[in-house]
């Protein structure tokens, strides 16, 4: 990676992690929005150059997917987590989904 690659490496890092829009991170910096995004573009293109992070403050809990049958019904899909089963219907809340995966996931 050569030293530009590693500045703005760094630069797009601090960007991502800092929750912002390019442009809020960008104002009062001695770059513009415009070429952050450039950049962010030009890296994620090129897999070796990036050292990738994953930082989170919750755990990554898995859940095996079942379909009701060889022909699904609807779409209706089975969520297992332990020993509790949650049907899932097409046109479902997404947000109660994951708080019902979540509740389940740390009961066990």
């Amino acid at each position: 990676m050569t030293a530009t690659e590693t500045k703005w490496s760094e630069r797009v890092r601090q960007w991502r992690a800092s929750g912002e829009t390019a442009q809020a991170f960008a104002a009062g910096r001695e770059f513009k929005w415009t070429t952050l995004r450039y950049w962010a573009s030009r890296l994620r293109h090129k897999p070796s150059s990036v050292s990738v992070e994953v930082a989170s403050t919750h755990p990554v809990r898995m859940a095996h997917v079942v379909r009701t049958s060889p022909q699904p019904t609807e779409g209706t899909v089975v969520v297992r987590i332990g020993a509790a089963q949650v049907l899932v219907k097409p046109g479902f809340d997404g947000a109660l989904l994951r708080a019902v995966v979540d509740a389940l996931g740390a009961s066990s």
